[in-house]
């Protein structure tokens, strides 16, 4: 199959994901889903920024101007402190800024959000408009580095995998922070975020892939846990967290992705965590990224964790679901995105071909039902289903492959 006939192809579900995105839009902004369960039909930051740089990408004013619509509500809703809400009411009368514990990764979001926003359309008005905002959002996301070492603290629940057993300085979160630096930095012609992005950048290739030449390396965070680290053997993947319990090691897909996108470590580390993403594919028998993987099974040491860390009557972790061993489509369009942009073109066709197909599949003979993931098991589509940033990523690794237009706030 030639070029433009690939093309072709996924063209019916390159219009299927953007009519999605156009039925999330309100007068508020983008909503996670505009199916009216839990609180999925709000603005959330998170959503709302993944789905707006879909908007971007595709280059579509009515969608980019409902992305300048869900920052402005964040904005507004924007607590004391700085902090940034994870979710809002289309009315405004709701704001959550985190139930069981506060998101960090809200406010690295937005502040992304607002980067790539202002790095597409150019307005002044715009930045004058986000600046204390977001100066205000960095601030409170430095306070959040408590021992003032570079790397922020996400509690228990504190980002998208809010109900599984992640904590500490992880991987996923301080890449968000970097590129939330780095941006702001550029942007807002601000030198302190620049020099600071430089220094976490270093931090993160040193401390997330433990090799026993960097031992002694001053930017080492936890010398006694990255010395048993090394002693265990040389990863196969980036490692996804880290606390002052030591070094956890399972397959975090949110990392992978972001690393992939933001070109972290060198050539060697990339291809051995490509290689290790493919065995992985053939491990779990599809194409899709998991949450995390390997699934916690009850018996497990961390079974007993998991099951008391959930928001409703019934833990959405069991095995196989949701982030415990879920596979997720959002993760596999920005994993694809990232590969693209290393001119793994064939690997991200792939894994796009395997994300349209997912988000095709339906229950009870639906089609194009957008599910939030599938089982990891059965394949079967799960959650919340006409999920917009599951449409969204296959939006942003569409046009990354095909016509090599990223929508991050600066390319890598």
């Amino acid at each position: 199959m030639n070029v433009e006939d690939e093309i072709t192809e996924d063209s019916a579900a390159y219009q299927q994901s953007l009519g999605l995105i156009h039925r999330c839009r309100t007068p508020a902004g983008f909503v996670a889903s505009p199916i009216n369960v839990d609180n999925y039909a709000r603005v959330w930051a998170r959503d709302g920024v993944i789905t707006g740089l879909a908007a971007l990408a595709s280059g579509e004013k009515d969608l980019i101007k409902a992305f300048d619509d869900t920052l402005s509500t964040i904005a507004m809703n924007q607590g004391k402190h700085g902090e940034i809400p994870s979710n809002v009411s289309i009315d405004g009368k709701e704001v959550s800024y985190g139930r069981l514990a506060g998101r960090v990764d809200a406010a690295l979001w937005y502040v992304i959000g607002v980067c790539a926003l202002l790095n597409h359309t150019r307005r002044s008005s715009q930045k004058v408009r986000f600046l204390l905002s977001v100066e205000r959002a960095l601030y409170l996301i430095e306070c959040w580095e408590y021992n003032d070492r570079g790397f922020l603290y996400t509690p228990l629940s504190g980002n998208w995998a809010d109900e599984y057993v992640q904590q500490g300085y992880v991987l996923s979160d301080l890449l968000l922070y970097e590129m939330a630096l780095r941006s702001a930095g550029q942007v807002f012609t601000n030198k302190e975020w620049q020099k600071e992005a430089v220094v976490l950048r270093r931090m993160l290739e040193v401390n997330y892939w433990p090799r026993e030449t960097l031992v002694d390396d001053p930017l080492v965070y936890h010398s006694l846990a990255y010395r048993d680290q090394v002693q265990h053997g040389q990863p196969q993947h980036w490692l996804p967290a880290f606390s002052p319990a030591g070094y956890v090691s399972y397959f975090d897909g949110m990392a992978h992705a972001l690393a992939a996108i933001t070109n972290l470590g060198d050539t060697q580390q990339q291809q051995q965590a490509e290689a290790y993403v493919y065995g992985l594919e053939e491990q779990v028998g599809s194409p899709l990224l998991p949450a995390f993987w390997p699934v916690i099974k009850p018996g497990d040491p961390q079974w007993a964790a998991l099951e008391a860390n959930h928001l409703y009557e019934q833990i959405k972790n069991q095995p196989y679901f949701y982030h415990n061993g879920g596979l997720w489509p959002m993760l596999t369009g920005l994993y694809a995105a990232g590969l693209a942009q290393h001119q793994q073109k064939e690997r991200a066709i792939h894994l796009l071909n395997a994300l349209n197909a997912a988000n095709m599949q339906g229950r009870e003979g639906r089609q194009w039902e957008f599910a939030e993931y599938h089982h990891g098991q059965t394949y079967a589509p799960m959650g919340t289903h006409d999920q917009a940033w599951s449409a969204a990523s296959s939006i942003i690794a569409h046009q990354a492959i095909w016509y090599d237009r990223v929508p991050w706030p600066l390319s890598v």
